[in-house]
């Protein structure tokens, strides 16, 4: 049965900027008018299918090679089997990368598509492809951000999250926005037809050790800093601690609403942010669930396990962050080339195996390892869905460069944990790598079954921000020999 969820919105014209700004206080106090947030459905299930309760998503941004991760063409000639070894996995007959000894020990416990493709060859329509399962109008490099997109996985979770009472967001994407690193904007999760409002939470991250880069590809570690809320940067006049001093919550908001009606700084504060406001005004609050963000209680060996880099913080505050309740944690490796770090992430055109082997597959083998480790001795591994992916794969042969080059139509992804099926391989490549061989695996597809695998009926149309009815997904179907 197709459902229809929500219902369609009118545009009200006898609301004044005022009224609109204190409707939006009054909902951060928990004064909800019923007839403006009555209580909606929330996530629909597909009974007896899956057990993912959340999602967390190891997002590899610039590419990376299945030759070199999940997919080794060890009878390959050598321009293109390329300069590593392989070494044999949990799963008879499954070989990883050499520099994955520690995520082969789990392949017994995931799955792995090794047949998944697309045609938005390059960084930002791939991410748009594959995170919302709809390509971009034309291929370019900066795919600009438009209401006319199909929303990202990280959108339709918190859209369909939109009736429940949360202190957390139902999604968030660490560690900061996607192009942030490079001082530019990249589309992919964000709410798309479905409107901004549905963007997932991004955190902001500070740098603590910074290097100034030879060039794109002059890598000499990953990133060292921390994941920050972002409503702790305020805009000027707005600050916590103009807030504290003052007599409640509603009486600084109400003091203040015609001010910042006046200008446009308040709406950029989207609701998480208003929402992390009204909890950092209260520092107090020790077991708050926005505590999550604060890693001092955790012991200083799973730091150490996890990794005292960027990426590792980042894991440790997802598995956090699923514990209190949030459904869909994205980290996601960055580009830094424009804040003092690391620059190139997998977009390795150039040195591709020395950042490979010295950088990036040690740091992807720690994070993950830990984070499976992790969730599994607290009993979240049957309940959370781990997803490796990026947003395209590399070229067969090794250019001239000593890299690989952007190839979008054949990618690995890696899936371990609840709803999924326990060592299987689904679909398979030539032995080269140009392309599947078998079960080619779409965007839709794969988007398809993650929602799937967290019980969510994909036949589900939503609303878009003029009312009309849209697919969850653009173009797809679950994978049913995936799912468990």
């Amino acid at each position: 049965m197709i459902r229809v969820l929500g219902t369609p919105r009118t545009a009200c014209d006898g609301l004044t900027r005022r009224e609109m700004l204190r409707i939006g206080g009054l909902s951060l106090l928990g004064l909800n008018l019923p007839g403006l947030l009555r209580a909606e459905q929330t996530l629909p299930t597909l009974p007896g299918r899956s057990t993912a309760k959340s999602v967390i998503l190891l997002y590899l941004f610039g590419g990376p090679a299945a030759q070199e991760t999940f997919d080794p063409k060890t009878e390959a000639p050598a321009e293109y089997r390329g300069a590593f070894g392989s070494i044999p996995t949990s799963v008879p007959g499954v070989r990883f990368c050499e520099y994955l000894p520690r995520m082969a020990k789990w392949m017994n416990r995931s799955t792995l598509i090794r047949s998944f493709g697309h045609e938005s060859n390059d960084h930002s329509a791939g991410l748009l492809h594959t995170l919302s399962g709809m390509a971009p109008e034309r291929l370019e490099s900066l795919v600009p951000i438009l209401a006319s997109q199909a929303p990202g996985m990280s959108a339709v979770i918190e859209y369909l999250a939109r009736g429940e009472k949360r202190t957390l967001p139902a999604s968030v994407w660490m560690p900061c926005y996607p192009g942030w690193g490079q001082q530019i904007y990249r589309p992919g999760p964000y709410g798309g037809f479905l409107g901004r409002r549905f963007d997932p939470w991004f955190t902001s991250c500070r740098m603590t050790e910074t290097y100034e880069a030879k060039n794109f590809y002059d890598t000499q570690g990953e990133p060292v800093g921390h994941i920050t809320v972002p409503a702790t940067e305020l805009t000027p006049g707005l600050t916590v601690d103009r807030l504290n001093h003052r007599a409640s919550l509603a009486e600084q908001f109400d003091r203040q609403l015609d001010q910042l009606a006046a200008s446009d700084d308040f709406a950029r504060h989207d609701h998480y942010q208003r929402r992390a406001l009204e909890i950092l005004s209260r520092p107090g609050a020790t077991d708050d669930p926005w505590k999550a963000f604060d890693l001092s209680r955790e012991s200083p060996s799973l730091r150490d396990r996890y990794g005292r880099h960027l990426y590792g913080e980042a894991a440790l505050t997802a598995r956090r962050l699923v514990e209190r309740g949030v459904r869909f944690v994205t980290v996601a490796w960055e580009s830094f080339e424009k804040q003092g770090s690391e620059p190139c992430s997998w977009d390795t055109h150039e040195r591709h195996f020395p950042i490979m082997k010295d950088y990036h597959l040690p740091t992807l083998d720690q994070v993950y390892t830990a984070l499976c480790e992790d969730l599994e001795a607290r009993g979240l591994l049957d309940e959370t869905l781990v997803v490796v992916m990026g947003e395209m794969g590399r070229a067969p042969k090794v250019n001239a460069a000593g890299g690989r080059d952007h190839w979008s139509y054949l990618q690995n992804v890696l899936l371990t944990g609840a709803g999924v099926q326990k060592g299987l391989v689904y679909g398979s490549s030539d032995d080269k790598g140009f392309g599947p061989t078998s079960h080619p695996v779409s965007p839709g597809d794969l988007i398809s079954t993650i929602y799937a695998a967290m019980g969510i009926d994909t036949g589900t149309f939503m609303h878009d921000f003029t009312g009309r009815p849209r697919p969850m997904v653009p173009d797809g179907s679950p994978l049913k020999a995936i799912l468990t």
